[in-house]
Formats: structure tokens, sequence, C-alpha cells
């Protein structure tokens, strides 16, 4: 097995995007160049899809394990869609043992196709799962980043959702934990972010990740580089342990030697960043201490109003909305929160609904928000958080007025 210091940088590789090259070069050009390879499969999973990747890519996987045994310890899943448990079971038959998802990642993105409760109990199955596998011996690690897309969500609330999963993975006895974080795009306020997941479970060893920013994903041809350079350095300044700097998709098919020019890039601008971490986190320290209590008021709820356990919790706090989320799809939470971005580019509370935060991060929130929105000669609304989603087309954080 891999030791500590092996597959500090990540790719996610869909295995549907075999176009530039067969996965065959990919596993051997990631693997010369120490990477940790996160697979991802279709969202919809049907028999069809189900019986093409036992034919197909698994049965790759399998026929290459003797080969890459050095690596095994390096290749994840990222599960989604109605069959999480069916993909954990069939690649743990190929050597994967990192599985990436989770009920409520699940259930904000699949809208209402099934309930809360239906997913919380697929993934207490694939917890018990790797609770199974690690008692015999075989380290299974459970990653969770509590949203898929945080498009404009406030990294409190991210953070929050991403230490309630850990919770439910914990709780079933699974031991090894990965707490995948997607950076929101400022630089200080991620830095914190990654920095509170850290203080927050300070008594698991449980690694923080550092997901790749998705903020990248409209800057056209230079997308790939933007991606891994915003995220290793966010990553490195954060003291992420691992970091998902490139995504290969059909939309993004890099070929493998492009995948190593951008892991070449990211590792440079990490060792640049060695140096820095502790003037970066020091100014960050003030955002820190506000995102850790925020979420931690976010969790006591729920875990109050599942008298200390997570899962009733979780289903009574959305009803009530102390658990909500920005831009949500209608009919899974209240969707009374609201969020936008001040004048530096971090995400703020613009309504916070019913969340259960002190009456000072409110009034904290709407300040700096009305000082972004004086500057621009407008009243503090909608159309700023509308603005700064068009933002993203154009390469930047703020939608600001002409």
């Amino acid at each position: 097995m891999p030791d500590v210091e092996q597959g500090l940088l990540r790719v996610r590789l869909s295995l549907m995007a075999e176009a530039a090259a067969k996965l065959e070069d990919y596993l051997a050009c990631l693997s010369q160049n120490d990477a940790f390879i996160m697979f991802a499969v279709p969202s919809v999973m049907d028999k069809q899809i189900l019986t093409w990747l036992q034919a197909e890519p698994l049965s790759v996987l399998r026929s290459l394990l003797p080969k890459h045994l050095d690596v095994v310890g390096r290749w994840g899943i990222q599960l989604q869609g109605d069959l999480p448990e069916v993909q954990a079971e069939l690649f743990a038959a190929a050597g994967v043992f990192t599985w990436q998802g989770g009920p409520l990642e699940e259930y904000f993105a699949a809208g209402q196709t099934r309930t809360l409760s239906d997913y919380l109990g697929k993934y207490a199955y694939i917890d018990k799962l790797a609770h199974v596998y690690s008692r015999a011996g075989i380290q299974v690690c459970r990653e969770v980043r509590g949203l898929r897309t945080p498009t404009l969500v406030p990294p409190s609330l991210l953070v929050a959702l991403i230490l309630l999963e850990a919770r439910l993975v914990n709780n079933h006895g699974v031991k090894t934990v990965g707490l995948a974080y997607t950076p929101s795009g400022h630089l200080l306020q991620d830095v914190a972010a990654l920095g509170a997941l850290a203080a927050l479970t300070s008594e698991f060893p449980w690694e923080v990740i550092c997901l790749p920013w998705t903020g990248g994903s409209l800057l056209g041809s230079r997308n790939s580089s933007t991606v891994a350079a915003w995220t290793a350095i966010t990553s490195a300044l954060g003291f992420g342990r691992r970091s998902e700097v490139a995504v290969v998709d059909r939309d993004q098919p890099l070929k493998p030697e492009q995948v190593c020019c951008l892991l070449d890039l990211a590792q440079g601008l990490m060792d640049l960043s060695t140096d820095q971490r502790k003037a970066i986190v020091a100014a960050a320290r003030w955002e820190e201490e506000q995102i850790k209590k925020e979420a931690q008021a976010i969790i006591d709820r729920v875990l109050e109003l599942g008298q200390g356990e997570v899962a009733p919790g979780l289903e009574r706090a959305l009803a009530e909305g102390s658990l909500d989320i920005p831009l949500a799809p209608g009919g899974i939470c209240r969707g009374q929160v609201l969020s936008a971005r001040d004048a530096t580019g971090a995400v703020r509370f613009l309504d916070c609904g019913a969340l259960p935060l002190a009456q000072e991060s409110k009034e904290y929130h709407w300040q700096l928000l009305e000082e972004r929105a004086a500057v621009e000669g407008r009243e503090p609304g909608v159309s700023m958080a509308i603005d700064d989603i068009y933002a993203f087309s154009k390469g930047c954080l703020v939608g600001r007025t002409k």
C-alpha cells in the first residue's frame, strides 16, 4: 500500500471519456506521476450501464490490478445516482477502496426523485459495507462533500453539511473519513474554511481534501490550467491533505500528457506557496472563527432536533428550515436562504432564512453586502446573486454593475 506522502495530487477521470486515450494509458501516466485517481461514472444507472461497467472499465481495472498494486490505495470512485450501493460493491471487487458520496449530496442533487430517507438508507448500507471491509483488514476510506455543486453557498453552511455527513459515516463504524471541500474562489475565505474543517474534527484522524474550484468551468480554453492552479494554491495555503486539480471527462477530453502537465503546474505552485502558509492562515484567522461558529450552530440544531442522532435530525431540520441551501430545487427544502458575494468576492448570506445563526453573524453578513451595494449604487438584493452567478462566465467572482 502507498505511504502517507503519496497521491497528494488527484485527478478525476470519467470512465465514459476515453476518446483521448485508453484507460490503461491514463493509469500508467498518473501512476508514474504519483497521482490519486478518482473515477467518475454516469449519474443515471440502469442495467445496461451496469453491464457495460462490468464488461469494460471494471474488467480492465481488474486485469491491471497486479500491475498497479503499488497504487491500489490511490484509486477512488465518485458514487452517484440511484444505485450507489451497487457501484460500491462493483468497484470494491476491482480494488477501488475510496468511496466518495453521501445522502445529503445525493438528495440535494437529485431533487424530488427520492426522499432523504431513501438516500440515508442507501448510504447507511455503504458505510456498513466499508466497516465490514475494514474489520477484515481492507482499509476503506469514505469521502463526503456535503454538496455536489455548491454554487454561491457560504462556506460555513458547506462545512456544516460536510461534517453532518461525516458524522453519519462515523456512526456506522467507519474510521477513515475524507472531508472534501469545494472552494468558492475567494482565497482567504477558502483557506479559512479548510482550517475550520480541520479544527472542528481535530479529535479524529480525518483528511481534509480540496476539490476543484468550480468557478473555472466557464473559462473556455483557460479552464483546465486555471482550475489546476487556483485549486493547488488554495489547498496548499489551507493545509489540505490532498488536492484534486484536474478533471477528464467528455467536456474536457484531456490526453494523459496534458494531465501530467497540469499536475506539474499544480505541484510547482504548491511548492511556491509553502513558505507563505502561516502568513495567509493568520490573515484568515478571524474568518475561520466565524465559519466555525456558524457551522457549529447549524450542527448543534440538527443534533438537538434528532435528540443526539444525525439522521432524524436532518429530516426535521430540513422541514423546519434550520438546514437549508441557496438555489435549491423546489420542494426538497425551504429554499429561503439566499447568498451573494461581498465587494472582495467572499460569499455572504443575503438572507439566512431560518438557519440558527447568531444575530451578530447575520448583521456581519448584511453589513458587508451593504458595503458592496453602496459602492455599486444599488440596494442589496437578489440581483446581486444573479449577477454573481453570471460573473463566472466572465472569469471573475463579483458580478458588478457597470
